[in-house]
């Protein structure tokens, strides 16, 4: 048998949810199949299989929280199961939902009396509010499997964030409100029966896509204006809900992003007093920002950083995207920036470098992540081997990239394996700032915007595109002189693009 784990997904990864299972206890699995969606503290990622077989267990249930190498579920061979399936009870499926035409076998009650002889029905002991109760599924031409109904107080809430409930679609909604609960006395073996309907949540309209099909950032956004996304539908890849999707429903919305709440006989909502108004008020971290703030304050903490600044004329640098884009091919500023970089940084190999306490480990790769802004947080996918690429390749891995980390949807080798990063501000307006180092690199490159600056060229004044490329590096890696010398020869290529081309 096989234990799978839960993966380390990304570089700061420490902890997942399991969003929801796509095999059930009892499939055949091969290798490369998805088997579950893992929530990280970047993105949502599939789970794919590393082997062959069946899918003996399932340990981790959806919407839990788990540690890193945890064993959330177990593949083996047919054997396997039939021995498994002959020494223990059945194993409880992933999701289990009740089908119309199914019976609901509860276990027998060992807390209800029997009825009294006068015919009066005696009251029924109620079960625990926070226990799920254990029940037996039973279809026709089947043997019975045994699995878990969840708590009342379960029943109506999603597991993404308090106060979300869960979105059933109408055929589940029916099914369970059919379903019927026998429940066996344990005074003189009468039986009790009891038909009631399960309790749900709202139903979601037809075609929706579920919660779980929605990034983390997309929940948040979700929650920040008030929006359901069981009424969302979702027009990314197998229906999935990106931003843009949940913007333009708020849009057309009234009220999404402001409910009103309290008010009198009218509706009409109360202002807040001047004491509830002067009370500073506590905001929970998204799972993105707690991961920066992680990330960042261990890098600040372990790595010593220092800073150089240079200023690059970029004239002939936007002369030579203009000719491109002209010919087809649409670059950005940042995409000669990466291309540039890489050819820096072959030369200068300890800025492409990882610091491992007594000795460096050097890259043969020049793998660039690029910082990519998102609602709460930051991004940093990577463009793999940029010193072979050609500036074409740069831009469609660039943007393609950006576009995936807008939409929720990076995978796990998107956002790893980099080995030096580029944060670009420029087009905020932003002249200069210092970036922080990412972990396990050993420098990062701070871009300004372009702007305009009078220079002499020849003895004459002259209006010049200036930029300022200011490098963060790791002074236990490297020194001053090594990080203006790099700097120097970007500055180079930079102002004389032509090698870009090579």
């Amino acid at each position: 048998m096989n234990d799978i784990v839960m993966p380390k997904l990304s570089d700061t990864m420490t902890e997942g949810r399991l969003v929801s299972w796509k095999k059930r206890v009892g499939d055949q699995v091969s290798r490369g199949e998805v088997l579950a969606e893992v929530e990280t503290d970047k993105a949502n990622m599939e789970l794919e299989a590393f082997t062959n077989g069946v899918l003996l267990e399932i340990r981790v249930q959806a919407g839990e929280m788990v540690q890193v190498g945890t064993v959330i579920a177990v593949i083996g061979s047919a054997e396997e199961r039939a021995t498994s399936a002959a020494g223990q009870p059945p194993a409880t499926p992933a999701e289990p939902a009740a089908q119309p035409g199914e019976v609901l076998q509860g276990p027998p009650a060992e807390a209800a009396p029997a009825k009294p002889a006068g015919g009066a029905e005696p009251p029924v002991a109620a079960a625990p509010q926070e226990t799920p109760a254990k029940v037996q599924l039973a279809t026709e031409g089947q043997a019975p499997s045994e699995v878990q109904l969840p708590a009342e107080s379960q029943i109506a809430a999603a597991p993404e964030a308090p106060g979300e409930a869960v979105a059933l679609s109408q055929e589940q909604a029916q099914a369970k409100a059919q379903a019927q609960v026998e429940t066996k006395g344990g005074g003189q073996g009468e039986t009790l029966t009891s038909t009631q309907p399960l309790q749900k949540g709202p139903v979601a309209p037809e075609g929706a896509a579920p919660v779980e099909r929605a990034a983390p950032v997309v929940r948040r956004r979700a929650r920040e204006l008030g929006v359901d996304l069981g009424q969302v539908h979702g027009s990314g890849p197998e229906g999935r809900i990106l931003l843009k999707d949940l913007e333009e429903f708020a849009a057309g919305t009234p009220g999404a992003q402001a409910p009103v709440q309290g008010g009198g006989p009218s509706g009409a909502a109360e202002p807040p007093s001047a004491a509830a108004g002067a009370a500073p008020q506590d905001e929970g971290l998204s799972r993105l920002r707690a991961a920066v703030a992680k990330t960042v304050s261990e890098s600040w903490r372990t790595i010593p950083h220092f800073s150089v600044t240079v200023d690059v004329f970029m004239d002939q640098a936007e002369a030579l995207r203009r000719q491109l884009k002209e010919s087809g091919v649409p670059l950005t500023l940042n995409d000669l920036i990466v291309k540039g970089t890489a050819l820096a940084l072959l030369k200068y190999p300890r800025l492409n470098a990882s610091f491992n306490g007594d000795s460096l480990e050097l890259h043969r790769q020049v793998n660039i992540g690029i910082a990519v802004g998102v609602p709460d947080g930051v991004l940093i996918p990577v463009i793999v081997d940029c010193q072979s690429r050609t500036l074409q390749q740069i831009a469609e891995e660039s943007r393609g990239l950006v576009e995936h980390a807008r939409s929720g949807s990076l995978s796990e080798h998107d956002l790893s394996g980099g080995t030096f990063s580029v944060s670009n501000l420029g087009m905020f307006g932003v002249s200069q700032f210092n970036a922080i180092i990412f972990p396990r690199q050993a420098g990062v490159l701070a871009v300004g915007a372009v702007t305009d600056v009078v220079a002499p060229r020849g003895g004459v004044p002259v209006c010049l595109r200036s930029m300022k490329l200011t490098l963060s590096a790791d002074h236990r890696v490297v020194d001053g002189a090594y990080a203006a010398e790099f700097l120097a020869d970007l500055k180079e290529i930079l102002e004389s693009p032509v090698r870009l081309l090579i």
